[in-house]
């Protein structure tokens, strides 16, 4: 095979010379005439491979030696657009169906003469736009040098192998063996793991390993072919080794091939190819028959049609939701808001990549609707959305193959940059401070290489990382820090106007009167509990063959609770409210009360300098329910206690602490590995922790009852909203009066504690 130097026809060069055009454009060119030159020798028995086509002018050559027969008159058409014998009326038809008329005989053929495979063009082009300009070639071909290419699709492994030669300079060949070394001309010695059907085993790794320590003793240049399948090879990061991404498919590649398949003289209307293709991450996705397919259609707009219906994602419910469809104004909502906006502004080069936050832990109880909003925020940033698990990964068989699971799922989303990747059940990855010895081994490796994941997205522009979890303390404390996930947030259940927002997704045809008066119902549901029952209610309809109506999902969202049950909720929540506000802790998000006779406060903690009042403030704030009990109702229930998020059990955490964790309390600067069995053994610890329950919510009671008008309004108000937003509440607590020096409970309460 005779290799020829960079030849690109004269009249293409207006159609890629432009400032915006890519750097590897004229080795494209180069590589195209060589592919065209390659076919013409197997197809036409007088092509002569001693000819140099540096001594020879270009378009003689491509006459004379490329030129099947009967095609001279469409040649002198090339050479001369005036001499075409088509009318003005035709003229103008085959332009306005993105033809090119100056290409096109008076029998409307406007091909190339030589026709080239989609299968062999677009592998050509990936692998010239890795390697980037002619310089970039001669570079890779220096002695010693060593190239790596990296998430290389091992399908394309030998179709690469076969297609190097037309890239390598007149009297190169590229050497894919040890033991087959050409002994008197240049090589470039091209080393891979030997993929088998889309796998790389072990043992093929092993035996590249030791190829390429073989090979590097030897001066010759190497390239490295690395499939996204080698997951167990380490390649050094240190010079000479010179790493690249191996080039997807994108708008620019698509538009170099089309200049070459569907036009003689290299001119197409890349302005129509390039307003119907707008997404690179789309085209990175599309498999090689479905792109050949299209590659068949007769002009470059068509094709580009083409390709546009097939990587299409269309904006349906069933694809998810966008921000702008959620109502409600949560941390967690208010977070993905500010992070969507950053995305766009950089999307349209208003702010650098590193300026942003681009890793978010979003955390809550199950069906909160978290991996809700990572996905909103995909689309609404009009960005990829890849989503892993470590279920699915794990589900994939040992650890080696969870592993390269894990890493085909951070691979995707760097592919598809710009893109989100969804981590669901992040807190699945464990932590290696468990005390817990069983599967100690495996569970370092995978978060070790949890770790090394996270740290390389970090470096790859367009790709922003949302993981989901319901218990972040069981994630290792090296995930979480800053710099792997830079932002966390809470995601609660959601209020009314979310669930608005949730009815509104699911039941768009519906006055907003009558889904505000559903989200009222539903509050204490999450947003997979709507979705459910909206399914099921449906289902009963279609079996009574009628339509759903709202009473259907009335009687499954009923208010049957007991007045008095209600009003003791009402004053356990707003009692939280009043003293957190009252002792300024934060500012209160949301107050409310769910359909199972329970209820919440929201609120954002203010930073705190951490001294002995501080921890006593929340304490009184975690026992105001109890205290609004029974200052109001003369007694209290079981409601501050319960399990390990209950406001005692929190309290008991932050007392105990401040005796036996923190050297605030009466053992002094002392520190307990285990302070509940300190509590459940040592009856002086038991009673200095009690000592300050009591007096915490002593100073609470204290509070309120100086605000006790406020507190039976307010809990009257929640009553009939049963969810006060933000604004709501403010408005509430506005009206609290305040205390005068010689009222102030937190003074009376602190010198008591003593």
């Amino acid at each position: 095979m005779t290799q020829t130097t960079s030849i690109t026809p004269s009249n293409s060069e207006s159609n890629s010379g432009s400032p915006n055009s890519p750097i590897w454009l004229p080795f494209a060119h180069h590589a195209i005439n060589n592919l065209q030159a390659d076919l013409a020798a197997r197809l036409t028995p007088a092509w002569d491979p001693s000819l140099d086509p540096d001594d020879m002018d270009l378009p003689e050559l491509l006459v004379t030696t490329m030129s099947p027969p009967g095609s001279a008159a469409l040649n002198e058409l090339n050479r001369s657009p005036t001499a075409q014998n088509i009318s003005p009326e035709e003229h103008d038809a085959i332009a306005d169906a993105s033809g090119d008329p100056a290409a096109t005989a008076s029998d409307g053929t406007s091909q190339p003469r030589i026709r080239l495979p989609s299968g062999k063009l677009i592998p050509l082009l990936r692998l010239v736009a890795s390697i980037g300009d002619i310089p970039d070639r001669d570079a890779m071909l220096a002695s010693g040098a060593i190239t790596v290419f990296e998430r290389v699709p091992a399908d394309l492994i030998h179709m690469l192998q076969k297609l190097l030669p037309l890239l390598l300079p007149t009297g190169w060949s590229p050497a894919m063996s040890l033991g087959r070394l050409p002994q008197d001309k240049p090589y470039l010695l091209v080393l891979n793991p030997e993929p088998m059907n889309g796998k790389v085993s072990e043992r093929a790794e092993a035996a590249f390993a030791d190829d390429l320590a073989r090979a590097v003793d030897m001066r010759a240049p190497i390239l490295i072919l690395l499939p996204e399948e080698a997951k167990g090879l380490t390649i050094p990061q240190q010079a000479p080794v010179q790493r690249r991404i191996f080039a997807p498919l994108s708008v620019d590649i698509l538009i170099a091939a089309l200049r070459a398949t569907h036009s003689a003289t290299g001119r197409i209307d890349e302005a129509a190819v390039r307003n119907v293709l707008t997404n690179d991450a789309a085209l990175s996705n599309l498999d090689a028959l479905s792109l050949s397919l299209a590659m068949r259609a007769p002009t470059a707009k068509a094709v580009a049609e083409r390709v546009a219906a097939l990587t299409a994602v269309p904006r349906i419910a069933e694809d998810g939701p966008w921000l702008e469809d959620i109502h409600g104004d949560t941390p967690a909502l208010r977070a993905a808001r500010q992070i969507v906006r950053d995305l766009r502004a950089w999307k349209a080069g208003a702010v650098a990549w590193a300026d942003l936050t681009r890793t978010l832990l979003l955390y809550g109880p199950p069906g909160t609707g978290k991996s809700w909003i990572a996905r909103a925020m995909g689309n609404s940033a009009g960005f990829s959305v890849v989503t892993g698990t470590f279920g699915a990964w794990q589900a994939a068989g040992h650890l080696g193959d969870m592993l390269r699971e894990m890493r085909r799922s951070f691979a995707e989303a760097r592919n598809k940059a710009p893109s989100v990747l969804i981590i669901d059940e992040i807190d699945a990855v464990g932590s290696r401070e468990d005390r817990d010895q069983h599967n100690r081994s495996y569970r370092t490796q995978v978060i070790n290489a949890f770790l090394a994941e996270m740290d390389a997205i970090a470096r790859a522009e367009g790709v922003v990382v949302v993981g989901t979890c319901n218990n972040p303390d069981m994630i290792d404390p090296a995930v979480l820090r800053a710099g792997r996930i830079d932002m966390k947030v809470s995601v609660p259940l959601p209020d009314a106007d979310t669930l608005y927002g949730v009815f509104r997704h699911c039941l768009p045809d519906w006055t907003e009167a009558d889904l505000r008066d559903l989200a009222a119902r539903a509050v204490g549901c999450s947003a997979a509990d709507v979705d459910a029952v909206i399914r099921q209610a449906r289902a009963a309809a279609r079996g009574a063959k009628r339509d759903l109506v709202i009473n259907d999902l009335r009687n499954v969202f009923r208010l049957t609770h007991d007045p008095a049950i209600d009003r003791r909720v009402a004053l356990h929540e707003c009692g939280h409210a009043i003293v957190c506000a009252a002792l300024d802790l934060g500012p209160v998000k949301r107050v409310y009360l769910d359909r199972d006779g329970g209820g919440g406060t929201v609120f954002d903690t203010d930073a705190k300098h951490g001294v002995l009042a501080d921890m006593q403030n929340r304490m009184a704030q975690l026992l105001a329910g109890r205290a609004a009990e029974r200052l109001v109702m003369g007694d209290v229930s079981a409601g501050a206690g319960g399990g390990p998020d209950s406001d005692l059990a929190m309290a008991t955490a932050i007392a105990s602490g401040i005796q036996m964790r923190y050297g605030l309390g009466g053992y002094g600067p002392v520190w307990n590995t285990d302070p509940e069995a300190l509590l459940a053994h040592d009856s002086d610890a038991l009673f200095r922790v009690r000592r300050e329950l009591e007096n915490a919510e002593k100073r609470a009671t204290q509070i309120l009852a100086l605000h006790r008008p406020l507190l039976e309004k307010m809990a009257e108000a929640l009553i009939t909203t049963r969810d006060m937003d933000q604004a709501e509440a403010r408005s509430w607590l506005a009206r609290l009066r305040p205390t005068a020096p010689d009222e102030d409970p937190r003074t009376r309460v602190a010198q008591q504690s003593r």
